[in-house]
């Protein structure tokens, strides 16, 4: 009895500490030994106490419930069959003792959770619903407790994570007819009150979820019309649109019943004038409009089928769109992509004509929700910004409307819309952008081959007021039609002019629609526009420091692809002509007598990422001229220049990186031979001064294409020792950082050591693998693993693996073997802890490998050992004790027979615990957070 009071105290000031403790470090502590406890099988009895205890804090009484109901849920098993039952009465009597007590409603539904778990899982109980009605359904005070519990029943028999007993293998659906008569019972009940009505209208939503009742017979129920009975009420509005909504949704099967359309929609008709009634209400516009849009999504077949009969229901829905709350009209936009699919692309039969008139209607609608405000500039930075994703939203259903329609009526449509703008006195610039705006929208419904009404839009062009929303809006329709303009060349003049204004109004957003325009324009019109290159060039010269650096990085990927298309003799000397002033640029500052400014050096910067956009979208040229086989000597002499002064700065470092990386793929080994002694060398005694990423970066690309190149043969003695010796000198100089920082301090550093050591593993094995640095290699991958990013530790992960499948070489075993011998504590250790709390999940093959190379590499009892600390370093709370031990035996196992799938099991196993653990967790957490 001491050792439980002093449990019970224990719990207690671990609940003062989570609830009241400023400390954020003692809420942490506090937490996870809460969680940890849960796990025991103390719990049942100490949560027990503290449930009946009548001075039980409000805290000490939700965490105890919450517990039960986890334990019920995870640990029954831990619980003899005979104290099920007890059990079961304890619960219940708390839930009478608790009714009365502050707090009560999160732990009475608690209570009610965990009767429920145990009535599905137990085969004790024979029949809950009934047993339950009879002790709570009499009783006006205890009623609200018994609904609890018909909801909470009928939630968790659809709960995963629930393990059903044999009883209710089938389903609910004995105790349906019973529950459906209780609530129907209570509804009629005079003088009932409004709380339980919405406790009737959850618990019978509750039940509908479950598909136990036959759907036919929902509509036929007093419930279903009493739901629609309660929408004149406040108290009752929000649990009647859930039910009625879960109703519909559940009756979507019902569709080609006649009779069941005859009882339902005109129901559903009749909601329409509330519509009217209450449009100054927008809370109640948005309940009626879920309805609606719920029977219409479910019920489009039957729209399609009955379009005159349906047609109400259509166009109450259209009134919900034309609402001016922006917050309700997305609601509709599932309806109308649902109705467009059923009906297919542009019916003609003369039943559907009155659909098509609604969906003409739609398209102006949603033309007019795409104005900007009057006031735009008034709008918050986040009003504008969710202004504009909605406007990105109503473009699809305007995709949808093309779909009916036919793209050509509905561009001819926000055309007029244009044209009748111009045609006022004073339009307002709204009147024209919101048109503008829908052609974008509607571009990928357009048919290229069109010439009805498109050759009119770019003709209109010209005529546009020059307002920055106008031109911006105008700039994106000519980008979005730039396969037409393929068609139509006649038209690029013009077009390229009107583009290129944009860049020179000040105005952030037109000059990157332009650039966005011309990068479409270049990818789509090649060939038109080759003729354009020396007007491009002077734009590129004279407007390039005027431009966002990012606009311009977008205008030299356009002229790229101009370049691409071109003969290999033309487009080499093309791409020289482009990119000579950027190396100028970057000349003028590397060889100059004095430092240069920031700002210079920024422009260097700049110069270099325009490099990289020439080069990343030219590719290559095949076969390369010779002309430019000189080339990455010139273009690097320039680049070390560069490095020697400038390679402190961090983004200098980062752009040099980026532009050496493209030459390495741009240009062919023979080409690149000269330049690879001084590369390595910078690269490698750069990282020892800056420890930047990017220098890792490019020591792996070039192992990656000396290995490429030599199709698999081996290096020569000369090569071998340049490319390994760069390795050696940055694994080196990265175990000497790690001696000042941790790896979660570098994580870059690490991601990109890992690619680069996988790099030389994959192409450079027979020059890697007998490296002395191979030890220091793998324990820097190792350390790599701390780092949180998924993809660091995937890399990590598969340059370890690939480490281990290199015992399958003779060659390499006796080099290889010792290295996870050595490291094998460090790994078991690790991937124990990552596989339990971080590692993504699809990284258990790799771990099993290395698993496997770890046991196969150490002595039997050396792996036990390892296995058993590094799973006592893992905290109870993210994987109980009995689990550790299941590990244990199965590695013990797969230590007397490799060949078996133990260790596999182990793992996934493991894997499934730590889930488990978590998700407990998280529902423990979500539970005392409903305090």
């Amino acid at each position: 009895m001491a050792c439980q009071d002093q449990s019970i105290q224990v719990v207690l000031q671990a609940l003062q500490t989570l609830y009241h403790d400023p400390q954020g470090d003692a809420k942490k502590r506090a937490n996870e030994w809460l969680e940890e406890f849960q796990h025991s099988v103390e719990a049942w009895q100490t949560c027990h106490s503290l449930l009946t205890e009548s001075s039980t804090p409000l805290e000490g009484r939700l965490f105890s419930a919450q517990t039960i109901r986890s334990k019920i849920l995870y640990d029954l098993s831990q619980l003899p069959v005979e104290q099920q039952l007890p059990l079961r009465d304890s619960l219940l009597s708390s839930l009478v003792t608790t009714a009365s007590q502050p707090g009560s409603r999160a732990v009475i539904r608690q209570l009610c959770l965990a009767l429920s778990d145990l009535a599905l899982q137990s085969s004790q109980w024979a029949d809950p619903c009934d047993d339950m009605i009879k002790r709570y359904g009499q009783d006006p005070s205890t009623v609200p407790t018994l609904l609890a519990f018909l909801q909470s029943f009928a939630e968790e028999s659809m709960n995963s994570r629930v393990a059903l007993s044999s009883q209710y293998l089938d389903g609910i659906g004995p105790a349906f007819q019973q529950v459906l008569n209780i609530l129907t019972l209570y509804i009629n009940a005079p003088g009932i009150t409004s709380d339980i009505q919405v406790a009737v209208f959850e618990s019978f939503r509750s039940w509908i979820i479950t598909g136990e009742m036959e759907q036919h017979l929902m509509i036929e129920n007093p419930l279903f019309n009493a739901l629609f009975e309660a929408l004149p009420s406040d108290p009752l509005f929000d649990a009647a649109v859930d039910a009625l909504c879960d109703v519909i949704h559940e009756t979507r099967e019902l569709v080609s019943n006649p009779q069941f359309v005859s009882l339902i929609i005109p129901r559903l008709v009749a909601l329409r004038p509330q519509l009217e009634e209450h449009k100054e209400d927008p809370d109640r516009i948005r309940g009626y409009c879920r309805i609606l849009c719920e029977a219409g999504e479910c019920y489009n077949s039957v729209i399609v089928k009955h379009p005159t009969e349906m047609l109400p229901l259509v166009e109450a829905i259209a009134q919900c769109a034309a609402y001016p709350d922006l917050d309700i009209v997305p609601i509709t936009f599932n309806f109308w992509y649902e109705v467009a699919t059923a009906l297919g692309r542009q019916p003609i039969e003369p039943q559907f004509k009155p659909l098509l008139d609604i969906f003409e209607s739609l398209q102006t609608v949603i033309i007019n929700h795409l104005h900007f405000p009057p006031d735009n500039d008034s709008q918050t930075a986040q009003e504008r910004d969710d202004f504009r994703t909605f406007r990105h939203r109503m473009g699809d259903t305007l995709k949808d409307c093309c779909h009916v329609l036919g793209a050509p009526s509905c561009l001819r449509k926000s055309y007029d819309l244009v044209v009748a703008a111009l045609g006022k006195p004073s339009p307002s610039w709204q009147e024209i952008e919101a048109p503008l705006f829908s052609m974008r929208s509607m571009g990928a419904q357009v048919d290229p081959n069109d010439d009805e009404i498109l050759p009119h839009i770019m003709e209109m062009l010209p005529r546009l007021p020059d307002h920055p929303r106008i031109r911006y809006a105008a700039i994106l329709v000519i980008s979005r039609y730039t396969a037409w303009i393929d068609r139509h060349p006649e038209n690029i003049t013009f077009q390229l002019q009107y583009i290129s204004a944009g860049f020179e109004m000040a105005n952030e957003e037109v000059a990157a629609a332009a650039a966005q325009a011309m990068k479409f324009m270049c990818q789509d019109c090649q060939q038109h526009l080759v003729p354009f290159l020396p007007q491009l060039f002077t734009f590129t010269t004279t407007a390039g420091d005027r431009l966002d650096q990012a606009d311009m990085v977008e205008v030299c990927e356009a002229i790229g692809y101009i370049i691409s298309s071109m003969p290999v003799e033309d487009g080499a000397r093309a791409l020289q002509q482009f990119c000579e002033p950027l190396i100028q640029r970057v000349q003028s500052v590397a060889s100059a007598s004095t430092e240069a400014p920031k700002a210079e050096l920024q422009k260097v910067a700049d110069a270099l990422e325009r490099l990289d956009a020439f080069l990343s979208v030219v590719g290559e040229f095949d076969p390369l001229p010779s002309s430019c086989m000189a080339t990455p000597q010139t273009v690097y002499a320039v680049l070390d220049q560069l490095i020697a002064r400038y390679s402190h700065l961090y983004y200098i470092s980062e752009r040099v990186g980026s532009v050496l990386r493209r030459g390495l793929a741009f240009f062919p080994i023979t080409a690149l031979q000269p330049v690879l002694p001084p590369v390595l060398e910078r690269m490698a005694s750069t990282f020892a001064t800056t420890h930047y990423a990017s220098y890792l970066w490019i020591i792996g690309k070039i192992a990656g294409k000396l290995g490429a190149s030599t199709s698999g043969a081996a290096l020569g003695a000369a090569e071998t020792r340049l490319v390994i010796g760069a390795f050696e000198s940055v694994t080196t100089e990265l175990e000497r950082l790690l001696t000042t920082k941790q790896a979660i301090e570098i994580p870059d550093v690490m991601d990109d050591y890992a690619h680069t050591f996988m790099s030389y593993l994959t192409h450079l094995s027979d020059a890697t693998v007998p490296s002395p640095c191979l030890s220091t290699a793998t324990h820097m991958t190792i350390n790599a693993l701390a780092c949180p990013a998924p993809e660091t530790i995937i890399i990590a992960l598969d340059t370890l693996a690939t480490l281990s499948q290199r015992l399958s070489h003779p060659q390499f075993q006796p080099l290889i073997q010792p290295i996870f011998a050595q490291w094998g504590k460090h790994l078991m250790i690790i991937l124990l802890s990552g596989i339990t709390q971080g590692f993504p999940e699809d990284v258990l093959e790799q771990v099993r490998d290395i698993l496997t190379r770890v046991s196969q590499c150490s002595p039997p009892e050396a792996v036990e050992a390892w296995t058993v600390e590094g799973l006592e370093k893992i905290p109870g709370n993210l994987l109980p004790q009995n689990e550790k031990q299941a590990f244990v035996s199965k590695m013990h196992e797969h230590l007397l027979a490799p060949e078996g799938d133990a260790l596999r099991n182990a793992v996934n196993g493991l894997v499934r615990a730590a889930r488990r653990a978590r998700d407990r967790g998280r529902q423990s957490r979500k539970s005392l957070g409903a305090m």
